[in-house]
């Protein structure tokens, strides 16, 4: 058998995700990939993969995994209540698992995505120059229950530095995002503009990997837009009044007005809000 773990509880949404996606939006193709990159690419340095290795990404709840041979890993992102058999493990800390361990991944305690980076990456099918998941690129757009994903070879020690000592992410509990103007954020009212730069705005219930909308409302004049290029961070308002922001899997294009922009440290810091959270703007002039 070759080396890989295997998936015993799938948890809540669990998909493989690297980098993403480029250079095929001119097919209508989402750019996927990690939703908080920042705690991808940390995973990934810990355990000396090269940052853009597939990993999985989790939502709320973990996966259960069983180790068929000795490899390094390491949790990032989401805060998550973790053990490997019965030892109880810390987040930002590299373990090895030995072949027959079990790893449980359970409850996101602060945050709401956590990553499992594994020594040599995940190693299953690269479509389009990326293994992200996501339906009907890839065949499936979650990880299943019993599923074997092949790992490479693990680099793990084969380069000596600092090694992180800390269990905290600092941005977890960050609200502030920081924003350009969109496209047609000049026809907002001069009221409206005011009203979201000092407004807190509560994540609804509609929040995935497509998109999150926020709950409050205000009514506008701004018609719809022809059809014109979006990308992950787009804000669209529409016709309801509320914001919609674009996220990893979104379409490439869309007809709601592009009325702000999220910059790249607000993508990670949004990926991590859920239903219920709070958060607001902060314009870049």
């Amino acid at each position: 058998m070759k080396d890989s773990i295997c998936i015993q509880k799938t948890g809540f949404y669990t998909t493989i995700q690297d980098e993403g996606r480029f250079g095929y939006a001119h097919l209508g193709v989402p750019e996927s990939g990690a939703m908080d990159k920042k705690a991808m690419q940390l995973a990934n340095i810990l355990v000396n993969n090269a940052q853009n290795e597939a990993v999985l990404e989790y939502t709320l709840v973990g996966p259960t995994i069983r180790f068929n041979c000795d490899r390094h890993f390491v949790m990032t992102g989401g805060t998550t209540v973790a053990r490997l058999n019965t030892k109880t493990l810390k987040n930002n800390t590299v373990y090895v698992g030995r072949k027959g361990q079990v790893l449980t991944l359970t409850t996101i305690t602060s945050g709401c995505r956590g990553y499992l980076a594994i020594a040599g990456g995940l190693q299953s099918l690269s479509v389009l120059e990326s293994k992200s998941m996501y339906v009907p690129i890839t065949q499936t757009g979650v990880v299943g229950k019993n599923m074997e994903i092949p790992i490479g070879t693990s680099n793990f020690g084969a380069i000596k530095g600092a090694r992180l000592k800390t269990e905290t992410t600092p941005y977890l509990q960050e609200e502030t995002l920081r924003v350009y103007k969109g496209p047609e954020y000049k026809l907002l009212e001069k009221e409206l503009q005011e009203y979201i730069n000092n407004t807190s705005f509560t994540v609804s219930k509609l929040w995935n990997r497509m998109a999150i909308q926020l709950t409050e409302t205000m009514q506008h004049t701004i018609p719809s837009i022809t059809t014109g290029p979006v990308i992950p961070g787009t804000i669209q308002l529409t016709p309801s009044g509320r914001m919609m922001v674009l996220m990893n899997d979104c379409q490439t294009t869309g007809g709601y007005p592009r009325i702000l922009q999220l910059s790249e440290t607000a993508m990670y810091i949004l990926a991590q809000k859920k239903q219920g959270d709070r958060l607001s703007f902060l314009l870049s002039r």
